[in-house]
């Protein structure tokens, strides 16, 4: 079978792949044999690629962290069917089969295709982990507000009564992001404190960080005190950046979140409650099925990568089989 293998770390992130051929694995006691069926590529696939991750793989290591597909063998003492067909939550599903334990997989119904299924693990899950202990009314404020991740978060905010702030790089996407359930597009800027206050009548309750850098200090302004500032993603830097002014006398936390961190504490029977949720939505929500814009053949890793990179790429990039 084809895998794809990080052979060295560096940018630019195509040269440090290959598409090897392996054995055909075996799924032992408790585990399945899934023919992945569509993987998307993930900003953090990039962190990994580009030797930026906070994880630093062994050489050559296994590519990909989420993906959906078909059971077709099982082990001894397993529950499910060949021909269940599943999303993987976690690392190494750039590959045309991987043995998971059973525990670990998410059950697809079947008015989900494969390709939405393979998107379910990382961005649905992490907007619901980044929206958890908020009540209605709660104001939100999140840049990076047309990433994939933002977009779940406005959606699901919406459907909750959560009350959402996009900031974003552009003005026109202000009706998009509306339709999706944005209060309010804010375009970033150095008032963007003063005007996030004026809409929350104070700040909002939680502020969501995918870009680190000055991004964060400017959203760490946005926020009322007792507010919460939740850094996820290192869209433009290594580095967060906040003032030490307001970081030492605002009554602010500040934390980080971790998507395999929550997903591995998370009980097995509760991922399965979530993904059920997520699913239904993208089943019955149009809002929640996440755009395409292109496929490619599992060896041809190195083209979607480069697709991935295009600074006009509006939807996800699969490596499909």
């Amino acid at each position: 079978m084809r895998r794809v293998l990080m052979t060295k770390s560096g940018v630019p992130p195509v040269a440090v792949v290959e598409v090897v051929e392996q054995d055909d694995a075996e799924p032992g006691e408790g585990e399945v044999l899934v023919a992945i069926a569509a993987r998307p590529i993930n900003p953090a696939d990039l962190l990994l690629l580009e030797g930026r991750h906070v994880f630093t793989p062994t050489l050559p290591a296994p590519v990909g962290i989420e993906g959906a597909g078909v059971v077709v063998a099982t082990g001894p003492g397993t529950r499910l069917a060949v021909g269940t067909r599943v999303a993987v939550p976690f690392g190494g599903t750039w590959v045309e089969q991987m043995v998971v334990s059973e525990g670990e997989l998410l059950l697809v119904p079947d008015e989900v295709s494969l390709e939405q299924a393979a998107m379910l693990s990382v961005n649905p899950f992490t907007a619901a982990g980044l929206l958890e202990g908020l009540t209605r009314g709660d104001w939100v404020v999140q840049n990076a507000g047309t990433s994939a991740v933002a977009r779940w978060v406005t959606a699901l905010a919406s459907r909750r009564g959560l009350r959402t702030i996009s900031v974003v790089r552009r003005a026109s996407v202000e009706r998009e992001l509306s339709d999706l359930g944005a209060d309010a597009v804010l375009v970033d800027g150095p008032d963007l404190a003063d005007r996030v206050r004026g809409l929350t009548a104070g700040g909002a309750k939680r502020a969501l960080d995918a870009v680190a850098g000055e991004a964060t200090g400017r959203l760490h302004a946005c926020l009322a005190e007792g507010g919460e500032l939740v850094v996820y993603g290192l869209l433009a830097s290594d580095q967060v950046v906040v003032p030490a002014a307001p970081l030492i006398f605002r009554d602010v936390n500040v934390r980080g979140f971790s998507r395999l961190r929550s997903l591995r504490e998370i009980p097995a029977e509760r991922r399965a409650e979530i993904g059920l949720e997520l699913s239904t939505l993208v089943a019955t929500d149009e809002r929640f099925v996440t755009a395409i814009e292109a496929r490619y053949p599992l060896q041809d890793v190195r083209l979607a990568l480069a697709h991935h990179l295009r600074p006009d790429r509006r939807g996800k990039v699969l490596l499909v089989s």
